[in-house]
């Protein structure tokens, strides 16, 4: 297959980006396109699937025709989708209504039903995962209540990736473990529908899909999908990945130990590990890798680059381009000025959607910079508490680092100094490393890669940022303060939302 290249999507909450990725990992060209986002009561996110498909289609054709020669060297196509959505489709594979994204939560009636029919801590034992309205488990639940008509006529419930795989295929019969997992749709440990818990809400097992590993060949493009795409037909296409999962794989994070961190809007620290971790303090969720086999041990922070992007707003900042110069200009620790980032609640790891954002600390003496410095030191301390859970199971002197909010040179020494571990950057952009996971997986679909370790070696660790030890000092004093923020405000935080 030389000169193969694979063509992957990543269907995001935004838009869907299509690129082109070699072999080797490097992306040679890509082209996204933006989707809506519909609200039409309070809590609720719905997108339309045919919003997906058309996204795919126009970058595949913007993309064969500004790289002709690309067309017949296609080895394989793979996907990457958004998570924790709901999506029913009749027995053609139509879409009964919106899908329901990851942000919508209107399920909330419906989580507490799930709560006294399972129970949270049994619910957390067989799926990995933290009970919670934006579940898709949940949605269907309340899908079955308010809509039971479009219940009734669902044949399979998908993600986002899952339904642009059905359309080059021409059937709507697989998804991954990976989404499959986080949906909250199957035993981790056993890696297959839990089917006794899905039956004691009523759920009938047969409404979803069969189950594949992300590097799956799951079929190939069709003739008219490959009319639609501009490509020709029977081209190998992957079961692909949730974009949780694949970003584990574009880090180069596969292997059993290896753990990065990806700072977007939101951000997460993930350890690949052999076998689920069920924590007992419910602080940490698992996914299936692509592989499989692997899970990944996720910690979410939900306001991280959003948290950036707010205070930098506040601050009258149009663009990122004194940043690093603003940061450098109040000191480690921002002169006792410490930032809780719990601007939407927090997820990992007190799971309090009351949460709220807090300056602590305030004096004359504090300036724009302080408020900067400290809103950054803030989100990589509210890292630091998720990488304490996966310091209980194991060792981690150093993490790979991804993301937006990555790619700034003194907030990656502030994230090795606060986590007083070494950080990698990596070869692979950060802003990429979702599209590269899913290339990676399907070279490995199509044999360009005898597995996804190997696939992973093409991501290389360019630089790492090492601890300074007096630096790393301070924060490990000023951790201990922000640590107990949070116990100390919980029952505030809740008697605020009371009177709202």
């Amino acid at each position: 297959m030389a000169g193969a290249i694979i063509l992957a999507h990543d269907i995001g909450t935004s838009g869907t980006k299509t690129s082109i990725v070699r072999a080797d990992g490097v992306i040679e060209d890509s082209v996204a396109s933006a989707h809506e986002t519909r609200s039409p009561q309070p809590g609720w996110a719905e997108q339309e699937a045919s919003d997906w498909w058309e996204g795919v289609c126009h970058n595949t054709r913007a993309l064969m025709e500004r790289n002709p020669r690309a067309r017949d060297d296609v080895a394989g196509i793979g996907v990457s989708g958004q998570m924790l959505g709901c999506l029913p489709l009749d027995a053609e594979g139509n879409p009964l209504r919106r899908s329901m994204i990851h942000s919508d939560c209107r399920a909330t009636a419906q989580t507490q039903q799930v709560a006294e029919r399972v129970g949270a801590e049994r619910f957390y034992g067989i799926t990995g995962n933290i009970l919670d309205p934006r579940s898709p488990l949940c949605k269907i639940v309340w899908l079955k209540e308010n809509e039971p008509s479009i219940y009734a006529r669902t044949a399979r419930f998908v993600q986002s990736k899952d339904y642009v795989v059905g359309r080059m295929v021409g059937a709507f019969e697989t998804t991954d473990l990976s989404d499959a997992s986080h949906a909250s749709w199957i035993d981790i440990t056993e890696r297959a529908y839990a089917r006794d818990m899905l039956r004691e809400l009523g759920i009938a097992p047969g409404k979803f899909p069969e189950l594949h590993a992300g590097t799956d060949v799951v079929g190939s493009l069709t003739g008219s999908a490959a009319q639609a795409l501009g490509l020709p037909s029977g081209i190998p296409v992957v079961a692909g990945g949730g974009d949780g999962a694949c970003a584990t794989a574009g880090a180069g994070a596969v292997n059993t130990g290896d753990v990065y961190c990806c700072i977007g809007t939101t951000a997460w620290i993930a350890s690949t590990v052999s076998e689920p971790l069920i924590d007992p303090q419910q602080r940490v969720f698992c996914i299936s890798a692509l592989d499989g086999e692997r899970i990944a041990v996720h910690g979410t922070i939900q306001a991280a680059g959003r948290s950036v992007d707010w205070v930098m707003d506040l601050l009258g900042e149009e663009g990122f381009e004194r940043f690093d110069e603003m940061l450098a200009g109040a000191p480690p620790g921002s002169d006792g000025l410490l930032f809780l980032p719990y601007l939407e609640g927090e997820r990992s790891p007190i799971f309090d959607p009351d949460a709220r954002g807090v300056f602590f600390g305030i004096t004359p003496a504090h300036g724009r910079e302080h408020f900067l410095r400290a809103t950054v030191e803030g989100v990589s301390f509210a890292l630091r508490s998720v990488l304490e859970v996966l310091r209980e199971s194991t060792q981690i002197p150093a993490l790979r680092l991804i993301g937006g909010g990555g790619q700034s040179e003194t907030w990656q020494q502030i994230l090795a100094d606060v986590w007083d571990a070494r950080v990698q950057i990596l070869s692979t952009q950060s802003a990429d490393a979702t599209s590269v996971g899913a290339a990676l997986a399907a070279g490995v679909g199509v044999g360009l890669f005898a597995s996804m370790s190997e696939a992973a070696e093409t991501v290389a660790v360019e630089q790492e940022r090492v601890a300074d030890p007096e630096r790393a000092g301070t924060y490990r004093t000023l951790f201990g303060i922000y640590a107990d923020l949070y116990p100390r405000l919980e029952t505030a935080f809740a008697r605020l939302q009371e009177c709202l």
